[in-house]
């Protein structure tokens, strides 16, 4: 990853070529989608929800997921071996069915190598035998069926695609009605019957799809095949409602079209397929999916799936959804940079007045909090087994939102040992953060117990990565309980953990580099702050918290830390803090890191604002001890001439300067920057050097003391020329649109006029004057 410097707008005045540009700045920065920055801590699962999981609450339309539901193929494979023998292995008839393509089995029948191509397959010697040949002629016809949809590619082998190939035969498709009528076993005909209507499906045949499933399928519901056609069928109808209704079905009796189902569901149509739906678990199911996709609180339709369905699959996960909005509403403008909930709706105004609308939905969502949770209390005990430890740890985790952390801790106890994995995963969250509110996390032996509370999430994220996001939550939540503690060590550490969880391929911490090391601390730290961090980068035999916390996180070289420490002590105007924190570290420290060379390359005692381009050197190399024992000892001297140079690089340290890489990791105009990492920093960059950084104001000090101290005219004139200069973008620090200039234009003092008048004929009058720098004198 490059350094972390970042361009920004910054208004433009050169005293030589006096060119003055009013523009209106903006906030930029660097961000990652919503969906990434998002807080979730809910994620306790029931079995069943798998087939559910693109329908999780996410700022994305679907939850992104890259796993796929394999139980009908699954199931179709148990069908075939309960038709041709238990001998047969169902990963046998899933390696040939699903992971064979067309070409290489057509290719293996007829050169007659099936038995050799596919060794030791159960299923291939299965349909090898002189009995099963009509099964054996069926997967022939549906892999070259593969081939139809385009004739002149083999589309099922891409390292090999050949155009215009006549290795292939394509399946005889003239006949459908033939090859069923021949078939003579009922289970192939059901097969070649669905292979048809998948094909007439394709080919916009919408009349035969719905006869052939109401002639092979209707009446039988013991194959996996049926909801696949039923899928089918359902497009062809042309009543939306109708359409629904079959979909609804489809959706409650298999897997692989759960995600396909919602894609065409037709959305506002609710009263007309509940009125289809023949008993209660049917209107559960239409209810569910109709909520899938609601970004809205939807408790409405939660008690509704409770009435009619009070223990299913659907109601728990819609629970868990409405808590995961919760979360959103509450959690992510808490705890993230971005200001906002994930997902925010028509009519919300954030912005208009950003502090009052944040207070307002909170409390609107904190009422609707206590409803919903009000509500699963009252159901809590009409529901039993996984329902019932579900709703329990639902329940404990509405009252943590709520900052009821006993009653919430009184829920997370009720919790039974027998729940299932995930419910103890969500246990353990829980109990983390009754431990983060209530205990003393000074103590190790709680950290050591937060530990292990981290750790066993952290265990579970190789066989659910959806747990990334709930460990990120965690660990920004924990962040900030250390942080109200005035741990800003662990704070800043536990931040690193977060973001290194949250933000996937964006993260920092996948390769990392010198600022990601020191960013948090950068921002927040003080002096004390880092040598706590030395101690700690440096301690043998850390506890398992502090190893945890410092995996990944912790910098590998302390000179990242000492320079960050010179750094602050250098912003807070202690010289000779920082002068004895560089001088601790090597000499060629700032010619091998960072971007230091790039930005610390400048003489800092010859003010960048008076050189022309053409006369800037880049070959001054610097360093930072010597810099702070050349500020101290002119501070020492006490001269108009030594005030002079220290002035100057006072100026230079400033944003405006050749040398702001002394007090700042990154470089912007003074206005707003944010990132998703760190935030906006510039109010603490105009604290820098009591506002020397964006205001100039001890640049401006010494080139006063100059002016009064120094008996040389020429002296003088510059200390007067230079004091101007900061006035000028002092003033315009924080002006940031043409109104406010109107309302409050600059006014040039009376070092300018003395600058035209009293100094008229000094050298450096001759090299600087100009006549639109004339026109600032009223």
């Amino acid at each position: 990853m490059e350094p972390k410097i970042y361009p920004a707008i910054m208004r433009v005045f050169s005293s030589l070529l006096l060119v003055l540009s009013f523009q209106v700045s903006f906030a930029c920065g660097w961000s990652v989608s919503p969906e990434i920055s998002r807080l979730a801590l809910f994620k306790a699962q029931r079995e069943g929800f798998f087939k559910l999981t693109p329908f999780y609450y996410s700022a994305d339309y679907y939850y992104s997921t890259n796993t796929v539901s394999g139980v009908d193929q699954e199931l179709n494979c148990q069908e075939w071996q309960k038709k041709l023998g238990s001998q047969i292995d169902p990963k046998d008839v899933h390696s040939i069915l699903y992971e064979t393509d067309g070409e290489q089995f057509e290719t293996a029948y007829e050169n007659k190598t099936l038995k050799k191509t596919f060794e030791k397959n159960t299923f291939i010697e299965a349909l090898l035998l002189s009995k099963n040949k009509a099964f054996l002629n069926y997967i022939l016809f549906a892999k070259k069926l593969e081939y139809n949809s385009n004739s002149d590619v083999k589309w099922e082998s891409w390292d090999q695609v050949g155009y215009g190939s006549k290795d292939h035969k394509l399946a005889d498709v003239n006949d459908f009605e033939k090859k069923i009528k021949t078939a003579k076993d009922a289970f192939l005909k059901k097969r070649y019957a669905f292979l048809i209507l998948r094909y007439s499906f394709y080919a916009e045949d919408k009349n035969e799809v719905i006869r052939l499933y109401d002639t092979y399928f209707a009446d039988n519901k013991k194959t996996v095949l049926e909801p696949w056609a039923l899928y089918y069928k359902a497009l062809c109808i042309d009543n939306f409602s109708l359409q629904n209704y079959l979909l609804s079905k489809v959706f409650a009796s298999c897997e692989e079209k759960s995600f396909a189902v919602l894609q065409h569901y037709n959305w506002k149509l609710t009263q007309e397929t509940l009125a289809l739906a023949q008993n209660d678990e049917e209107r559960s199911v239409i209810l569910a999916i109709e909520s899938f996709r609601n970004p809205a609180p939807d408790l409405k339709t939660i008690q509704e799936v409770y009435k009619v369905s009070p223990n299913s699959i659907n109601l728990s996960f819609l629970i868990g959804r409405e808590i995961n909005k919760l979360e959103d509403w509450i959690f992510t403008p808490q705890y993230t940079n971005n200001g906002s909930p994930s997902v925010t709706f028509e009519g919300t105004d954030w912005y208009g007045n950003y502090a009052k609308a944040k207070e307002e939905n909170l409390n609107k969502d904190i009422l609707y909090l206590r409803e919903l949770e009000y509500f699963l209390v009252a159901i809590r005990e009409q529901t039993s087994g996984e329902q019932k430890d579900y709703i329990t740890a639902a329940i404990a985790q509405l009252c943590f939102m709520d900052d009821d952390i006993d009653l919430g801790k009184k829920y997370t106890n009720m919790i039974s040992d027998k729940a299932n994995a995930s419910i103890q995963m969500q246990k353990n969250i829980q109990l983390a953060l009754v431990s983060l509110k209530q205990d003393d996390l000074k103590s190790e032996k709680v950290q050591n117990q937060l530990y292990q509370y981290f750790n066993s999430v952290e265990s579970l994220v190789e066989t659910d990565n959806g747990l990334f996001k709930n460990l990120y939550s965690l660990y920004r939540i924990a962040s900030a309980d250390f942080a109200k503690k005035g741990d800003r060590v662990t704070s800043g550490l536990l931040m690193m953990k977060s973001d290194s969880k949250g933000a996937g391929e964006y993260s920092v911490y996948d390769n990392p580099y010198f600022y990601s090391y020191i960013g948090y601390f950068d921002r927040s730290a003080t002096t004390q702050d880092v040598d706590k961090l030395i101690l700690l980068q440096q301690k043998e035999n850390k506890t398992p918290f502090e190893k945890y916390i410092c995996s990944g996180t912790i910098a590998p070289n302390i000179n990242y830390y000492k320079d960050l420490k010179g750094t602050i002590a250098f912003r807070n105007n202690n010289l000779e803090l920082a002068y004895e924190t560089f001088a601790s570290m090597p000499k060629d420290f700032w010619e091998k890191n960072y971007a230091f060379t790039d930005y610390l390359n400048e003489n800092p005692f010859t003010p960048k604002i008076l050189q022309k381009d053409k006369d800037r050197k880049f070959d001054y190399r610097f360093n930072k001890a010597d810099f702070i024992a050349r500020l101290i000892q002119l501070k020492k001297q006490n001269t108009a001439s030594g005030n002079l140079q220290l002035a100057h690089a006072y100026f230079n340290v400033s944003y405006l300067g050749n040398s702001w890489m002394m007090v700042a990791y990154d470089w912007t105009s003074g206005e707003s920057y944010v990132d998703y990492v760190y935030g906006d920093n510039s109010e603490n960059e105009k604290r820098y050097q009591k506002g020397n950084y964006y205001s100039l104001t001890i640049a401006k000090m010494y080139y006063e003391k100059a002016l009064k101290m120094s008996k040389n005219n020429n002296e003088k004139a510059l200390a007067s020329l230079m004091i101007f200069e900061c006035n000028y973008y002092s003033h315009y620090a924080n002006i940031v649109s043409a109104e406010e200039e109107e309302k409050n234009p600059f006014k040039a003092g009376q070092e300018l006029v003395n600058f035209y008048s009293v100094y008229k004929i000094t050298p450096t009058f001759k090299k600087y004057n100009c006549p639109l720098l004339e026109s600032f004198i009223n």
